[in-house]
């Protein structure tokens, strides 16, 4: 029984307030109303799931748009490669209040200059260098291969000329990706023409360079047809939405569009996507970026091409890396060209030790990198390669899998070509690459960044003699298929030897007076009591030798022949080679084609 006191006990007590007006509908037109909310609901439901992955903004859709919203759009020319994709060629302004968009336009990269020289990054000031270099600018400050720490560069430049402009974030588009979205569209009609994926690039470049040079005004507006471009493209996406949506779902994941949000937790959301060009280095892996500058050699890299070749040897106790990249420049220059000038950056862990590197290269620390920079001179018609070599401390890797991140350059296609290699008789495998034994390759164009691997299995093969031979007359080499446990292979009391008398009944007592291990996976035998028989036969019998991973020989005990023989060294009547005086052989004595 509750005996809780109320004050309220016994009366009559009416709530008042507002109340709202009572509204009759009538049956017929509730039913309607609740299927057209339905249909309108599930309109938006289907909408919403076709948009795949762009899904990732519309669940964002009232932070990225609500209350007032400022974003930059940087329209890049990826055949003129610069290190987040291209040169900048223009710059677009996007603005929206309480979900809506109330401002879109887009202006030549060339509208925001700096108000004094300011030095630029090493060595763009050295190889862009002429009467009309104007320093480092808004459309040269996408520098850094790692685009978040580019996007504040390029901030305070935007902010000189828009003091007042807040960016909330930065969309960048590389002009594959308008080529891309172009042909998908059905092509595009401007100033008269119909533009497609085929005629894009040269018809943007006449309108471009069609100029009088001499023409201030002129030359100051040569590339405002990128802003009639940009709305022509606009208005088609808004008739075809999901064409649109396919083309732009491509472009993010192959790095010809991506963004940078002011937002530290979606920024972090779309470094997880792959969405950020940022460079990110995993625990307990491999990394390598291969990055281009093209400084000076108008759009050449329509034509370069660029072969990255890796090479990962992890039998080492310190795991030694190979890279090479090449770039191949067929042909002659154009009007769209010149010879290749630039600069070539690697990115590789910083913990790693640098064994060899091209010739006065620029090295440093980068955040979780070491940079190795490289000026590139490269006629039309040639191809040069820069090597590099590394190791790797082994506590980076883990015992039983090796990863490897690949970054793809933000408007390349680079051909990449990756082998690891391990210890012989271990297996690996890995959905990454095609393995054969111990080797493990890789090759293609990276669409995105990529994360290879491979499971290193245990090793369950037994090992087993490749070759045995006499070095000389007391010592006999065992070359192993894999390394060998020095445990084992070292303890004289697991062989011995019997001379098989196949050649003459003078019988040997031989003995195993020592054992060594000159390299891994071979063991020298020293012997006494062994007399010189040329072409004698000697039956060795091995028990209990174990590899490295503890496998057993098998059979065990096992038996193999040695045969003693000697290989000849090269003499000339006595007389060393290196002795040879220079009149002892004349041109005359030495038949022609010898």
């Amino acid at each position: 029984m509750d005996y809780t006191y109320s004050p309220y006990q016994g009366q009559s007590y009416k709530k008042t307030g507002f109340k709202l007006p009572k509204i009759n509908i009538p049956k017929g037109v509730k039913k309607w109303i609740s299927i057209i909310i339905g249909m309108l609901f599930a309109i938006l439901l289907v909408v919403y799931l076709l948009l795949g992955q762009l899904r990732f903004f519309a669940n964002h859709f009232f932070g990225l748009t609500f209350f007032s919203k400022h974003y930059l759009v940087l329209l890049q020319n990826n055949y003129e490669l610069r290190p987040d994709g291209g040169f900048i060629t223009g710059y677009g302004n996007i603005d929206f209040f309480m979900g809506f968009p109330t401002n879109i336009s887009f202006k030549n990269s060339y509208d925001i200059d700096t108000k004094s020289y300011v030095i630029p990054p090493y060595p763009m000031e050295e190889m862009l260098k002429n009467e009309w270099y104007q320093g480092y600018t808004f459309r040269d400050a996408n520098w850094n291969p790692n685009f978040p720490d580019s996007a504040q560069e390029l901030i305070k430049f935007y902010q000189e000329k828009y003091p007042d402009k807040k960016v909330d974030g930065i969309f960048v588009v590389n002009f594959s990706l308008i080529e891309n979205l172009v042909d998908k569209l059905g092509g595009i009609e401007l100033n008269g023409k119909k533009l497609t994926k085929k005629n894009l690039f040269s018809e943007l470049e006449f309108e471009v360079n069609n100029i009088d040079r001499h023409n201030v005004e002129a030359l100051a507006n040569r590339k405002n047809v990128l802003s009639d471009l940009a709305s022509q493209i606009i208005k088609k996406m808004k008739w075809h939405p999901f064409t649109a949506k396919n083309a732009l779902v491509e472009g993010l994941n192959d790095k010809d569009l991506y963004v940078w949000l002011k937002n530290d937790r979606l920024e972090n959301k779309l470094k997880d996507k792959g969405w950020a060009n940022a460079l990110v280095l995993p625990e307990r892996s491999d990394f390598l970026a291969a990055n281009l500058a093209n400084l000076g050699s108008k759009k050449a890299d329509r034509y370069l091409q660029t072969e990255v070749d890796y090479y990962a040897n992890i039998s080492k106790e310190i795991p030694e890396i190979t890279a090479e990249v090449t770039l191949r420049y067929p042909g002659f220059t154009n009007v769209y060209s010149d010879n290749y000038k630039g600069y070539l950056r690697i990115y590789i862990p910083k913990n790693a030790d640098t064994v060899n590197i091209p010739v006065d290269s620029e090295i440093k620390t980068d955040g979780d990198f070491k940079m190795i920079g490289a000026k590139i001179i490269l006629p039309a018609g040639n191809k040069m390669s820069l090597t590099y070599t590394y190791t790797l401390p082994r506590t980076l890797l883990l015992p039983d899998e090796f990863k490897l991140r690949l970054i793809k350059q933000s408007g390349s296609e680079a051909l990449y070509k990756t082998t690891v290699e391990t210890a012989d008789g271990k297996l690996m495998e890995g959905d990454d690459f095609e393995v054969r034994e111990n080797r493990a390759m890789f090759m293609g164009k990276l669409e995105r960044d990529s994360d290879l691997s491979l499971k290193i299995l245990p090793d369950t093969t037994p090992p087993y003699p490749i070759e045995q031979e006499f070095t000389d007359l007391s010592h006999i080499n065992i070359i192993w298929s894999e390394p060998m446990d020095s445990a084992t292979v070292l303890d004289v009391n697991k062989y011995s030897i019997a001379d098989l008398n196949t050649k003459n009944e003078q019988n040997d007592n031989v003995k195993v007076k020592s054992a060594a291990l000159t390299q891994p996976n071979v063991v020298n035998l020293e012997l006494e009591g062994i007399t010189k028989q040329d072409l004698e036969s000697y039956r060795i019998d091995m028990n209990g030798l174990k590899d490295m991973s503890g496998n057993l020989i098998s059979p065990n005990p096992k038996s193999i022949t040695a045969v003693q023989r000697f290989k000849q060294q090269n003499n000339l009547t006595g007389i060393k080679l290196n002795e040879i005086p220079a009149f002892a052989v004349t041109d005359a004595e030495i038949p022609a084609g010898q």
